[in-house]
């Protein structure tokens, strides 16, 4: 009797000692166990090799903050329209892109190639700006946004140019391009044509001088880029007609579409226009300092949000320019002796 109650009793000292090594075991991998669940280990493939990261002393941070460009990517820009394309004019260099290549209908954009087009041919010697335009029917009877011309008077085409620069004026369109094209705007529109792909708008169609609707009727945000920046080159006078806010003809005054006129500084273009098909489109210039930019929205929800995301590119492409000036300053201009 006493022998069996000895071995119990051994076995419950060994039993409880088991137990507490079982214990400490637990207690001591636990903290590893919740670590792995907070923070578990990325996935290496096999053929890489697994580096834990390295603390950054406040010192490095501040360094490295200091580095970091002041501007945002690509990526962290977004613009709440169908496409959208910026470029700076000074140099060439394009600083943003949104869908650039879809094609959505132009809307009024469109003028910008019709002004080209008589700027053009004033140019050459075909026209000049006091030549007078005869105003026909199907001019007068033209819709959307017009100035107030009327049948069979005859306008000087500089009082077009402002009326299409302006007012978007859909009338003044008809009449010069019946002018221009001998009677017949289909003319003018292959015309139009022949200088869109002339100038590299692979993805642009165009049915009529004004950019009312017409099936086929399309352009990208890409090649509007390349019209304007080819027409402010050429016709950099344009600029002192396109930032007038207003145009009076026969005793009717009429405002330009273009709102970031005295708004956003610097703006002194081009183009608004809006069908139902694309939405509210732009093409806005400005100018500070030496960099001139160039900015495409096309397919705005409305005339606020075309505004204040054309708005937003500009500022992002003058950042740009401004840090890409800090960077890479102009090379001073070595002075050379006069030699007697």
């Amino acid at each position: 009797m006493r022998t069996t109650v000895c071995h119990q009793s051994r076995a419950v000292r060994f039993l409880c000692l088991l137990l507490a090594a079982l214990f400490l075991c637990a207690w001591a991998s636990a903290p590893v166990q919740a670590e792995l669940i907070r923070k578990p280990h990325k996935y290496v493939p096999s053929h890489q090799t697994y580096r834990k990261p390295q603390r950054i002393s406040a010192h490095h941070r501040g360094k490295r903050q200091h580095l970091r460009p002041i501007v945002a990517s690509n990526n962290d820009l977004r613009i709440h329209a169908k496409a959208a394309y910026l470029m700076n004019l000074s140099n060439g260099r394009v600083y943003y892109t949104q869908n650039p290549d879809d094609q959505i209908p132009p809307a009024s954009l469109t003028k910008v190639l019709t002004l080209y087009l008589i700027r053009e041919a004033i140019a050459r010697g075909q026209v000049r700006p006091t030549t007078p335009i005869p105003v026909s029917s199907a001019a007068v009877l033209t819709g959307g946004s017009t100035m107030s011309l009327r049948r069979d008077e005859r306008v000087p085409l500089a009082e077009m140019i402002k009326g299409i620069s302006i007012v978007s004026a859909n009338n003044a369109c008809i009449a010069v391009a019946q002018y221009l094209g001998r009677g017949d705007t289909g003319r003018f529109v292959a015309q139009m044509n022949a200088k869109a792909q002339n100038l590299g708008m692979r993805r642009s169609r165009f049915k009529n001088p004004n950019g009312l609707p017409a099936p086929g009727q399309v352009t990208t945000a890409r090649d509007m880029a390349a019209l304007s920046a080819a027409y402010i080159r050429r016709f950099p006078e344009a600029l002192a007609i396109h930032s007038m806010t207003t145009h009076t003809h026969n005793g009717v005054t009429h405002h330009n579409a273009n709102a970031l006129l005295g708004r956003c500084p610097g703006v002194d273009g081009l183009k608004t226009g809006f069908v139902a098909a694309s939405g509210y489109n732009i093409i806005a210039t400005a100018k500070r300092g030496n960099v001139r930019l160039v900015a495409v929205v096309l397919g705005a929800n409305n005339p606020f949000s075309r505004e204040t995301q054309t708005e937003k590119l500009l500022e992002y492409g003058f950042s740009r320019a401004a840090v890409e000036g800090a960077k890479h300053p102009p090379a001073a201009k070595k002075r050379h002796s006069a030699r007697s």
